[in-house]
């Protein structure tokens, strides 16, 4: 019996010395230890860098930040364009366990006007004051999972010296996987004083200051400047009628985009961003059409394919305030509904679309056309038309992805 014990003591022994030696192995390998990390959510990540000096140091290496920051999108930051004295978010939830929402109003720092987003880019918000292109704007770079940010520099005199700031759009460029560092851009008047003449500025992380990139350069006025798109490398804009451009950020140059012929007189999107890695395009043409395609850039810029195809039909019979009864001014079609984003996933099958119906927000899986409701939007207090037809008001949203990025 007494040898029974001592068998059993022995075995409990060598099993806690084993364990221990298997844990001061990997506690020792930096590399495993990095890889379990990498498999941990970041709120639990904020928390660890308080264990020891060593887990530290891992977690805000420069080199751990790019491989964490890859990730899919998590949620979009959604904000009523009409009726809001400030800036206010609702927050939807795009995984599966629903998670608190980052903010409903921006105040990391006390700013008179209030702050709104102007951007999202890999993990980094671009936010300026609420009223924005003003002289006194100020721009902030935010990180909404660390709560780090920081105040850009004021963009200095307009050319020549002119105390105007014609500022017509500020988009920002970031990618972990290739740098650290970010960039923000700023398209302004240049020292031509012909209206169809642009200057980049270029604001950098590395190396600070406001400065002029390139030469002056042409566009058609109708080039949206305060919708830039950042992916492959550079930053897009699209065009309603003329050339759609893009401006490699590495090399600071700017290029046609290629566009397929425009149906009638004016081009009609819906949708133009990024997710995943691809870059997406959604036009709807038809007062009554809720079939469409989701088109994506080749990334050698060799033109565009049809990646999914949209049938709204099913929705629209399944939540008939949709339909308006009158064709609406703004975006030309009888049914509401705007689209907030689409989400690319590693598999295509996994991929959706997260469209904005009045009052609430709605994810329909590109892979067999079903539906689910995702978030309800607070209503509207009023209605228009004879037929008591809800008001729709429309959104802008803003993809947000877990980052340890530092601004």
């Amino acid at each position: 019996m007494l040898s029974t014990k001592r068998s059993r003591a022995s075995s409990s022994n060598s099993y806690q010395l084993l364990s221990s030696s298997s844990a001061d192995l990997i506690a020792s390998d930096d590399n495993i230890l990095t890889l379990i990390l990498l498999c941990l959510p970041l709120k639990c990540l904020l928390k660890f860098k308080t264990v020891s000096k060593h887990w530290l140091s891992l977690i805000t290496d420069p080199r751990f930040s790019p491989k964490y920051d890859c990730r899919t999108t998590s949620g979009l930051f959604a904000r009523r364009l009409s009726g809001q004295t400030k800036a206010e978010y609702d927050f939807i939830n795009l995984t599966p366990n629903p998670s608190r929402a980052p903010f409903q109003s921006l105040t990391f720092v006390d700013d008179p006007s209030g702050i709104r987003i102007l951007q999202s880019c890999n993990g980094l918000l671009l936010c300026c004051s609420f009223r924005a292109n003003r002289p006194e704007t100020t721009y902030y770079i935010y990180n909404p999972t660390t709560k780090q940010y920081t105040v850009l520099p004021g963009l200095g005199p307009g050319p020549r010296g002119r105390s105007s700031r014609n500022t017509f759009g500020v988009s920002l460029a970031f990618d972990p996987s290739k740098s650290p560092h970010y960039k923000v851009i700023c398209i302004r008047n240049c020292d031509s004083d012909l209206p169809d003449h642009y200057q980049i500025e270029i604001y950098s992380s590395r190396s600070g200051p406001w400065r002029p990139s390139c030469c002056p350069f042409a566009a058609p006025i109708n080039v949206q400047f305060k919708n830039g798109v950042f992916w492959n490398g550079a930053l897009h804009w699209l065009s309603d009628w003329g050339d759609s451009l893009c401006f490699d950020v590495e090399e600071e140059r700017i290029r046609d985009l290629p566009m397929a012929p425009v149906v009638g007189d004016v081009r009609l999107y819906r949708y133009f961003g990024q997710s995943g890695g691809h870059l997406h395009l959604i036009e709807v043409y038809g007062s009554d059409t809720l079939q469409f395609d989701v088109y994506e850039m080749e990334r050698d810029y060799s033109g565009w394919f049809v990646k999914y195809q949209v049938d709204l039909n099913p929705i629209a019979a399944a939540f008939p305030e949709m339909a308006r009864g009158y064709v609406d001014p703004v975006d030309l079609h009888s049914y509401a509904f705007s689209i907030l984003s689409v989400v690319q996933q590693e598999s295509d099958e996994d991929s959706f679309l997260v469209l904005h119906l009045p009052n609430k927000a709605i994810r329909y899986n590109f892979k067999d056309g079903s539906f689910s409701k995702l978030h309800d939007f607070a209503p509207l207090r009023t209605r228009v038309g004879g037929d008591g037809s809800l008001e729709f008001d429309c959104y802008d949203a803003y993809q947000f992805t877990e980052s340890f990025a530092c601004v």
